[in-house]
């Protein structure tokens, strides 16, 4: 998600991009994703009272914060590669905030119920395998919000789109995405099995320009289980 502190260099064209990113789409992205990501927590974890739960790569919080309001039995932890701005380290907001090395995470095994990566995995430089096994080892579930690419020209949107959400955070634009067989091999070798896939997620009926290039069929949430 995009991060007010990833933004390590200001410029004018980035403040530009940001500026419109926020206009244009991030708050009601934001606003559909807790919708639908409550709901899949929701429906993973019924039988539990409560629920501890790790947004890895959590940017701003926000959708956190979002989930949290419409899944009150959640309690939210937040993590990121980016440290905590001198002047926030005193913000109460940001108590639950950590900073991790982009892999390790400090917590116990199956400590969180759920762990959340949302549009992240396809920014990770490094190892996939890796990176999810942690969040894995951490957790009961893993849900997955992001990308899946059918083409050269699918890819070239979702870059483009890209661009516009995270080239201005100083944020890296990936060169590929997932593709269906992609993500049912990197969860099979992590030791996991997709126990829901929702493929066709509208995020862009509000922006004609957005759902023109950017299809329901691109967007996919996953929840990945442990395999028994």
């Amino acid at each position: 998600m995009s991060s007010p502190l990833a933004r390590s260099n200001r410029h004018a064209l980035k403040d530009a991009v940001v500026r419109l990113h926020q206009k244009a789409s991030h708050h009601h992205r934001i606003d559909t994703l807790a919708d639908l990501l409550s709901d899949t927590i929701d429906r993973s974890h019924p039988g539990d009272d409560q629920l501890k739960c790790l947004d890895i790569g959590c940017g701003d919080m926000t959708l956190a914060e979002s989930v949290g309001e419409r899944l009150p039995r959640s309690d939210w932890s937040c993590i990121d590669i980016h440290p905590l701005a001198p002047d926030l380290v005193d913000d109460p907001r940001w108590a639950k905030y950590q900073q991790f090395d982009g892999c390790k995470i400090d917590a116990p095994d199956r400590h969180f119920e759920a762990s959340l990566f949302c549009d992240v995995m396809h920014h990770i430089p490094g190892d996939l395998v890796a990176n999810l096994k942690e969040a894995a080892r951490v957790s009961q579930t893993v849900v997955i919000k992001d990308h899946f690419e059918y083409s050269l020209y699918s890819r070239s949107m979702l870059q483009l789109m890209d661009i516009v959400g995270n080239w201005g955070y100083d944020i890296s634009i990936p060169k590929r995405y997932f593709s269906r067989t992609r993500f049912a091999q990197l969860a099979e070798a992590c030791g996991l099995e997709i126990a829901d896939l929702n493929i066709g997620i509208e995020l862009y009926r509000h922006n004609a320009v957005f759902h023109r290039v950017l299809r329901p069929k691109l967007q996919f949430i996953a929840v990945l289980r442990h395999a028994s």
